[in-house]
């Protein structure tokens, strides 16, 4: 798995790196070692938003959450790509 991580308007810290891979990690088990995503992070009048495309086997899944606090954006968007692997998994 290919993780690019991007963020602007907040400074990167090993912390958020550290936070966003253990996260992504839950979804690589359900994803092939080939697949490629790319997380983006940001500030936004007081609003944190993060986004999180991913590439695998010719699919394509897109999830994108805001809220007050950064880590609950980034909880967020893992549940919703979750959800929209499972979904395409078993619908």
């Amino acid at each position: 798995m290919n993780l690019e991580i991007t963020l602007r308007h907040l400074e990167h810290t090993e912390n958020i790196d550290e936070k966003i891979r253990e996260k992504v990690e839950r979804i690589s088990r359900k994803l092939t070692p080939t697949a490629n995503l790319h997380w983006t992070s940001w500030v936004e009048h007081d609003e944190h938003y993060s986004t999180l495309l991913a590439h695998d086997a010719g699919k394509e899944y897109f999830a994108k959450a805001s809220s007050d606090n950064l880590y609950k954006t980034i909880d967020l968007v893992i549940q919703k790509l979750e959800a929209q692997i499972a979904h395409h998994n078993h619908g």
